[in-house]
């Protein structure tokens, strides 16, 4: 027991005095538990809905007032045509689309059974069923008001919905998650095992053998970052075929794209590999600090849940969030066949994050080998 509580001693100490491991005790799960309480929100908010009124009547206005009524639906574009309608849900612009027929309050006022067009963006399958209830549920408390009003029976004018769920009309979860899935994998394989890589060299004392070579500092790094760069190509390639052959991941977009996007990314994630173990002295502390902000990059990018759905600060934090943009692009790829004219902002703003922190790491580890 003696011997016991010496070596508990023993790390207690080791621990007082490392004050990275204090931060990451003390601090780091604080700072989590603050944003991620507030970001990792499953209710459904802030969807932008756009509307085709062809009736352009007081009735079909206040069918549209009562989905803006909620807090679920905010406004969408304008749209003037159902190719106009269909354009917003294809570039992202809405996630539900409402098409109210010409003759909609006529109908309504004979009692004639009222067709409407709803059609949700189901990309991910369990906002899409969730948004395509509520506006359900809407446009049926909608026909019993009317109904009131015109003293028919408590059912109200009989409207048909017609409804479409577009990109992922099975509303497969897996068509959403194995994107996304791809993208954490890449992450991992570029960003933990670059940290670790290069920490495990200081471990074993091969890196200030390196450093007394002629080498320069910039080979040192590319001989560090490049195999992971390979490897991580070969990690998306076989994750791909096997979302594709095993899940049945549609592949409606251009793989090359997804190849630049990819480079892109890399720059940000080895980048972070690097700085990490340029700040770690062991293994062990270059995971947990890749692993800290791994954490932060899924829940905060719309991997599980809708950026929407986060109070504004916290959307606003995304905005800094690579994985936010990769996310955006891998799943666009994949599942809507978008284009570079598309993706053209994520893949701007994901380079510029990528060419900041990978230039800011070198100049780190260069200065920590000279």
């Amino acid at each position: 027991m003696r011997l016991l509580a010496v070596l508990i001693r023993k790390e207690f100490l080791q621990i007082r005095r490392d004050k990275a491991i204090l931060r990451m005790i003390f601090i780091l799960p604080i700072v989590q538990l603050m944003v991620l309480g507030y970001a990792a929100n499953v209710d459904l908010e802030n969807v932008p809905i756009t509307f085709l009124d062809q009736d352009r009547t007081a009735a079909s206005r206040a069918l549209a007032e009562a989905f803006l009524a909620t807090s679920t639906f905010i406004p969408g574009p304008a749209a003037d045509s159902p190719a106009q309608l269909q354009g917003h849900l294809d570039h992202d612009r809405t996630d539900v689309t409402v098409w109210i027929p010409k003759g909609y309050a006529r109908d309504i006022a004979s009692g004639k059974p009222v067709p409407l067009g709803l059609s949700v963006d189901g990309i991910n399958s369990s906002s899409a069923g969730k948004a395509a209830g509520y506006a359900s549920r809407i446009i049926a408390q909608e026909a019993q008001r009317l109904g009131a009003e015109q003293g028919r029976e408590p059912r109200g004018p009989r409207i048909t919905v017609a409804s479409r769920f577009f990109y992922n009309p099975e509303l497969r979860s897996r068509v959403f998650m194995v994107p996304g899935i791809l993208v954490i994998l890449v992450t991992i394989v570029s960003a933990m095992l670059t940290g670790m890589a290069v920490v495990r060299e200081k471990e074993i004392g091969t890196l200030e053998q390196l450093m007394v070579t002629p080498l320069k500092a910039g080979h040192l790094v590319a001989g560090k970052v490049l195999p992971f760069a390979i490897l991580s190509y070969v990690t998306l390639a076989v994750s791909t075929t096997l979302g594709v052959v095993w899940f049945r991941l549609p592949v409606n977009g251009s793989l090359f794209l997804l190849a630049g996007a990819m480079a892109a990314y890399l720059l940000v994630t080895l980048g972070v590999g690097l700085l990490a173990s340029t700040v770690s002295s062991t293994q062990q502390q270059a995971m947990f600090t890749v692993w800290f902000f791994l954490i932060f990059g899924i829940l905060m990018s719309g991997f599980f849940y809708p950026v929407a759905n986060m109070p504004s600060w916290a959307r606003m934090l995304t905005y800094a969030n690579p994985m936010r943009y990769i996310m955006t692009i891998v799943r666009g790829l994949f599942i809507k066949g978008s284009g570079a004219g598309d993706l053209w902002p994520q893949m701007a703003a994901l380079l510029a994050i990528g060419v900041t922190v990978f230039s800011a790491a070198v100049h780190n580890f260069s200065k920590r080998t000279d």
